[in-house]
């Protein structure tokens, strides 16, 4: 499958946590993206990888939908690019995380 084809769609998030409800909220939307299958990049930085940008865009439908209907405060920012581009992404300070090292495995699935 080509580089140019796979999409990542990174999920960038700033949700408040000043009261016990806000931080209910947070710790859903961390885990509702663990559980549909995003990686840690950062704190607040989540990304998953798509056979194809209709994919991403449906995983960007599915995204909208439960935030929509889950999160009424913060800021929730999607971004999607192709594996290629992703790939070519450098690390300044820092090293890769386990779950991007083992990334490269998950893209022979498909």
């Amino acid at each position: 499958m080509s580089a140019y084809r796979i999409m990542w769609l990174m999920v960038m998030f700033d949700l408040p946590t000043k009261t016990k409800k806000d931080k209910k909220a947070y710790h859903w939307f961390h885990n509702e993206l663990e559980k549909e299958g995003y990686m840690m990049l950062q704190y607040s930085v989540y990304a998953k990888v798509f056979a194809s940008s209709e994919s991403a865009n449906y995983g960007k439908k599915r995204l909208k939908e439960f935030v929509d209907k889950n999160l009424k405060h913060g800021n929730v920012r999607l971004l999607t690019f192709t594996d290629k581009q992703f790939s070519n992404m450098e690390i300044i300070i820092g090293e890769q995380s386990v779950e991007e090292e083992n990334e490269p495995k998950q893209l022979l699935l498909f």
